[in-house]
């Protein structure tokens, strides 16, 4: 037992979390007996402050928890070659921030050209859509081209009504505002 307790306590050292909080983790858990009880652990402790990092370096909490969701399945799977899954975690977050904002970046620089055949009024709108943050493009866009009611919508996005209803009025002030109209 002692020697299955000193291994355990090796793994968790290993976990890049404050040793009294994994130490107090051990403690209140008689024995943590294999990788996944490991992790669980690692989840408890990790989760939080990694979304956190992840959302000062994307500004989005969605792709954040994304992320820190895609890398806990990464550490998840490499368990077992890893020395420290709390530094891996760590390092492979920040991976998937940087490679999500190098996309952000790459599209932003290319963004999608307008189908060939639209009239002027038809490009220009086009333009002003293109300046719309992500969330309010995508409800001006399903509201009035995709005829869907702000009820669908909200199931679509998994938001609530009231956050539609909100992205779409924002929307369509600011489309107002630069079409002119």
């Amino acid at each position: 037992m002692l020697q299955q307790e000193s291994e355990i306590l090796a793994t968790l050292r290993r976990c890049s979390t404050p040793l009294g909080v994994m130490e107090k983790i051990l403690r209140d858990t008689e024995t943590v007996a294999d990788g996944t009880e490991v992790l669980e652990h690692l989840f408890q402790v990790e989760y939080p402050g990694m979304v956190r990092l992840a959302y000062t370096l994307v500004g989005s909490n969605a792709e954040a928890e994304d992320i820190v969701q895609d890398s806990f399945v990464e550490v998840s799977r490499r368990l077992d070659e890893i020395d420290k899954p709390g530094a891996y975690l760590r390092t492979a977050v920040v991976s998937r921030c940087r490679s999500a904002l190098r996309r952000r970046r790459v599209m932003s620089q290319h963004p999608p050209e307008a189908p060939a055949s639209l009239t002027n009024n038809a490009n220009e709108l086009w333009d002003v859509l293109a300046k719309l943050p992500e969330d309010q493009r995508i409800i001006v866009v399903l509201r009035y081209y995709g005829s869907y009611r702000s009820s669908e919508i909200a199931k679509i996005m998994d938001i609530p009504g009231a956050t539609v209803r909100s992205h779409l009025r924002r929307g369509l002030a600011t489309l107002r505002k630069d079409l002119g109209s």
